[in-house]
């Protein structure tokens, strides 16, 4: 039975479930592979931090990347670190060395990723990374093979953790944004800098990688309108309770007509789909498409063992083409044009919300196309749903609820769209 040999880059908390599953799956994969697996070394940015850490009896740990990246006996190179500048470098090096790559590096893969399968496709070395998106979910497997044979017209996804997990505290508990986050904090599902999570940034870069998979096409962050919830309001969520719906950070794309449209932020879903039933920390991604109609994926985006299972997950297809000698295959070679843009240059619904004191009805009462519905929570806010309408009227609808001094805010209503116009407004 062939030895694969792994070197490994990052010992946190994704780099420490890869050592656990490596060691506690090594007879299964013994018994379904015609090869076995070594963790060689593992190179970690501070030595005496991990010098307590337990790792495979023979398993070398360094503080230099090089002695991993470099190391001729070394077949797969796994990055667990969590950067983009110092992982690029290190990805790339080892690439050139003829080694394979698995990555989590969801940042890395949507910024440079399309350079880094380039260089990985002239080396002839694999390059995977099925935990760079939602974490144990195996959804970039199922968008490449399983549903490779389907046209896929629209991904919706809950595809960050911390963000779910503030808005359904703010949902369950009444809590405000900021006591909300405190908490997630303290129970270590958001970051000390939680920027990120937060500002829809990490769900961005998931959806890009997404897209590619979905669509064919490579979108950049300039493609993508992100808005986080930092602005989401304890009225906001109490207007769609009322009217039977749930507010939660989404990552859409869709496609239709050569375009692809895209969005992030907070919308609210309609009670009944089952994204609005995903809380927490969980993820969950739909998928439309013509064959299956929609499929919804649903598990754990983060944690040590669900990344770590598709990390080896990856380092099995990898190991598999390193024995068959079919190293070099693309993980995705779905390639198609189209043009980017944004989700909100296509009319669909909205739900506003009106919050101040006086009298209210007299001001919601000028606006008879919205269905309003006052609050039975004893304050003062009205929340209304739109009819179809697009950006701009939606814009002045809202700057002539402001005139009279009340604060006014409002969010899509997921996959209220309708059919895009031949012409959509840029």
């Amino acid at each position: 039975m062939e030895t694969i040999t792994i070197g490994l880059l990052g010992l946190g908390t994704v780099g420490k479930g890869v050592v656990t599953l490596l060691q506690t799956q090594a007879a299964k994969i013994a018994r379904t592979q015609d090869f076995r697996f070594k963790l060689k070394s593992v190179a970690v940015h501070n030595l005496a931090h991990h010098q307590g850490d337990r790792l495979p009896a023979g398993t070398i740990l360094t503080d230099k990347v090089t002695d991993v990246v470099d190391d001729p006996e070394i077949h797969i190179v796994v990055e667990a670190m969590g950067t983009i500048a110092p992982a690029k470098v290190a990805i790339c090096q080892a690439i050139l060395n003829g080694k394979s790559i698995i990555s989590a590096n969801k940042d890395l893969l949507a910024t440079a990723g399309e350079e880094i399968l380039q260089l990985a496709k002239t080396a002839k070395v694999d390059f995977f990374y099925e935990a760079s998106v939602a974490g144990g979910i195996p959804i970039l497997r199922v968008l490449s093979s399983c549903l490779e044979t389907d046209q896929i017209t629209q991904i919706t996804g809950i595809i960050n953790g911390t963000a779910n997990y503030v808005l359904t505290a703010m949902d369950r508990k009444g809590q405000d944004y900021k006591t909300a986050l405190a908490a997630a904090q303290e129970l270590g599902y958001a970051e000390a800098d939680p920027t990120n999570d937060v500002q829809g940034i990490d769900a961005t870069y998931k959806l890009i990688i997404l897209s590619r998979f979905a669509f064919g096409q490579s979108l950049s962050l300039k493609d993508v309108p992100a808005q986080g919830i930092t602005n989401v309001s304890p009225a906001q969520l109490a207007s769609a309770n009322q009217l039977g719906l749930k507010v939660k950070l989404l990552a859409v794309a869709k496609e239709e007509k050569h375009q692809l449209f895209s969005f992030v932020g907070p919308a609210a879903i309609p009670a009944a789909e089952p994204l609005a039933h995903v809380n927490g920390v969980q993820n969950a991604i739909a998928v439309q498409s013509d064959a299956l109609g929609e499929t919804t994926y649903t598990g754990p985006g983060a944690g040590a063992t669900p990344t770590a299972n598709s990390i080896l997950s990856d380092l099995l297809a990898t190991g598999d083409d390193i024995v068959k000698g079919n190293c070099g295959r693309e993980f995705n070679s779905y390639r198609k044009p189209a043009i980017a843009k944004p989700l909100t240059a296509v009319p669909q619904r909205y739900l506003i919300t009106v919050e101040g004191t006086g009298n209210l009805l007299s001001i919601v009462s000028n606006i008879p196309t919205v269905s309003w519905q006052q609050q039975a929570t004893g304050q003062d806010y009205w929340s209304g749903l739109t009819p179809v309408i697009d950006h701009d009227d939606l814009e002045q609808l809202c700057a002539s609820l402001r005139q009279s001094g009340r604060q006014v805010a409002f969010l899509p209503i997921a996959n209220s769209w309708q059919t895009v116009p031949e012409k959509v407004r840029e």
